[in-house]
């Protein structure tokens, strides 16, 4: 196109080339990648990001032609992503940036890592689901959010009670405009455990006004993690709520008088449990609460939470 009379970037011939080579680094077609960059380095030397891609393909094309060793679906997958994370240390010795080249090669090596998994699950093989997080944590690092949740769904089919990939996968939801779905997994992440969830890999400022809000109430970095979803329950935050399970009220019973007997008898560690303590209680009377419990349960364990703080019944109340 034509602006006031002048060429743009994007009439460039050379441009034009790029944009081929890219789309053969997303097919895994490295040979004729390989081609285009080099056809654009001859005419221009120093044309932005040919170099890089080159020297990607180059890389790639060596490690494609050794991948009929590896047979079974999940030691290609495995594979794959072993040379992926060699890949990040070969781009960096050899300088090549983050940009259009790596993202065009991640495309098909991570569809190609994705698919081997999923093969490999049909089979009847069970993936490990850390393996899985660590490719949902690149695609989602790449801001790549709709292929880092089905990543993450994966993994989650496998252990639905992980809150570090419960905060993770919410954390995708709620970058896709997904808020309720992103409250509900968040909820639930910090419900499980606070401790598990890693701060520094969640997006969402929506979680860290949440902590900072929780950080300048409890002024305790060690256990504020802890009382996040308390100030949540508080502030009206996590407030789309799932339907409970088939017998998680019994269950939720059961976890009380376990948290309650180690609040009682272990001094130490009293600073982290009472928050849980505390949440568990709330998780209970909102449990009762949708399923139409007993009135009488629910003012038992109000009262229960005045006895452990009565600043949050206060609070909870008001």
């Amino acid at each position: 196109m034509e602006n006031d009379g002048q060429l743009t970037f994007e009439d460039d011939p050379l441009f034009v080339k790029q944009n081929r080579a890219h789309r053969h680094l997303e097919e895994g077609d490295f040979e004729n990648a390989i081609q285009l960059f080099e056809h654009i380095l001859k005419e221009n030397p120093h044309f932005p990001g040919a170099h890089d891609g080159t020297k990607a393909a180059i890389f790639w094309i060596n490690k494609k032609n050794k991948l009929h060793k590896y047979y079974s679906a999940y030691d290609r997958g495995k594979h794959l992503l072993k040379e992926w994370r060699e890949f990040e240390r070969y781009m960096k010795k050899n300088h090549v940036r983050h940009g259009r080249v790596t993202a065009a090669v991640q495309k098909y090596i991570f569809s190609d890592i994705i698919e081997s998994f999923a093969k490999a699950y049909n089979e009847g093989i069970v993936p490990d689901t850390a393996i899985l997080a660590q490719i949902g944590d690149l695609f989602k690092r790449l801001g790549n959010y709709e292929k880092a949740i089905d990543t993450y769904e994966y993994a989650r089919s496998f252990n639905l009670e992980d809150p570090a990939l419960l905060a993770k996968l919410g954390d995708c939801y709620f970058s896709i405009d997904e808020t309720s779905k992103a409250k509900v997994l968040f909820r639930e992440a910090f419900f499980l455990d606070p401790g598990q969830i890693e701060l520094e890999q969640i997006e969402s400022p929506f979680i860290h006004m949440l902590y900072k809000k929780t950080l300048s109430t409890i002024q305790n970095p060690e256990t504020a993690v802890y009382w996040v979803p308390v100030i949540a329950e508080l502030q009206g935050a996590f407030n789309v709520k799932r339907e409970p399970k088939k017998g998680e009220l019994e269950e939720l019973r059961k976890k009380i008088m376990k948290l309650e007997d180690e609040y009682q008898n272990n001094k130490k560690k009293r600073i982290y449990i009472e928050p849980k303590l505390i949440n568990h209680y709330f998780w209970l009377i909102d449990t009762l609460k949708i399923l139409s419990g007993s009135k009488k349960e629910i003012e038992q364990y109000l009262q229960k939470i005045n006895q452990v703080n009565p600043e949050i019944f206060v609070q909870y109340l008001a």
